[in-house]
């Protein structure tokens, strides 16, 4: 089969042949039909991420099962699927009998990801694709969707409570369409004064241009009771935590590009939270997916051929593509 390997940081991916993967007890093998790239993939390209080369990356597949291992009932060949970060667990630590995410569970950077014809998975790992949910569509839900549902899950939501999503690229454009979802008031903060239509038109009840200090500009337009951060900047992170309204919660969902600094005054005098999220609960999941199925979340992608991933790679870290970028494999 042909797949996109990752032999060298920094350097050009090589679409190559390598073997047809075969599955172990457990295990399933999947035709990819697309991957979603993500910002995850440019940390592996560029040596901040722990991932052993040379590697298959692409974290977001979506495609059929054409091949069960041992012991696989609860999935059948035909299957429409993706395949999620965090695959399978020891099944026997404290996390996993409680049902949090195992400190040792196995992933894509276990087995490869799906930047390729066939993709190796357990199948504890697949999600069923609804109905009605077309693949491309669906790519970008497996990571980018599932972030940020499980960080407003995880905020536990009141009714009448303001949602503000800061950063509203690839996670940032999915989260504005799922709180309006919950039927949460949300502002979407931007630094982009072109963007305020489109994000209206998103489901944003009130668009917040700001500089380098989004909290002031939130402060002014009356504060927020829960963040979803997106962003990769520590500064903006730091600052829109002051905007949070008494026992507000921000939740990142970002790596930072540096220490984020939060006023412990702060904090404590309006018991105000700092989270972190990574996709945790299958339930997130399926929840967005759901929601993707009915049309109440609508990813916004730009399709690119497989054999392009070094070009959307490079458009993808100039900050160009808006809002996810897919790869279609032939």
């Amino acid at each position: 089969m042909q797949a996109l390997v990752i032999s060298e940081t920094n350097r050009a991916w090589n679409l190559t042949e390598v073997a047809d993967p075969r599955p172990q007890a457990g295990q399933v093998v999947i035709r990819v039909r697309y991957s979603g790239m993500c910002g995850t993939d440019l940390h592996v390209h560029r040596g901040h991420f722990s991932a052993k080369l040379p590697i298959v990356a692409g974290h977001e597949p979506t495609g059929e099962i054409v091949e069960l291992g041992a012991g696989v009932t609860d999935l059948k060949v035909g299957d429409r699927v993706g395949v999620f970060w965090y695959q399978k667990g020891c099944g026997r630590c404290p996390s996993c009998q409680s049902g949090e995410t195992c400190p040792t569970a196995q992933s894509w950077l276990d087995l490869g990801g799906g930047n390729s014809e066939l993709m190796l998975a357990w199948a504890s790992g697949c999600a069923l694709i609804p109905d009605g949910l077309a693949l491309d569509a669906a790519a970008p839900i497996f990571c980018a969707g599932y972030t940020v549902m499980s960080a407003l899950r995880n905020a536990s939501p009141k009714p009448g409570e303001r949602v503000a999503i800061l950063g509203v690229g690839g996670l940032g454009h999915l989260a504005i369409q799922l709180s309006r979802a919950l039927g949460l008031e949300t502002f979407a903060i931007t630094g982009q004064s072109d963007k305020r239509a489109e994000l209206l038109a998103l489901g944003a009840d009130e668009v917040l241009v700001t500089d380098d200090h989004p909290g002031k500009v939130l402060e002014r337009a009356g504060g927020a009771d829960i963040v979803i951060s997106t962003t990769n900047s520590a500064k903006q992170i730091g600052s829109i935590f002051d905007a949070l309204r008494p026992r507000g919660r921000l939740i990142n969902t970002g790596v930072a590009d540096g220490p984020i600094m939060i006023d412990s005054l702060t904090s404590m005098l309006g018991h105000r939270e700092f989270r972190g999220v990574v996709p945790d609960r299958r339930s997130h999941l399926r929840e967005v997916l759901d929601l993707a199925a009915k049309g109440k979340v609508k990813p916004t992608i730009e399709v690119y051929p497989l054999a392009q991933a070094n070009a959307v790679r490079d458009r993808l870290e100039a900050g160009k593509v808006r809002y996810r970028a897919v790869l279609a494999h032939a």
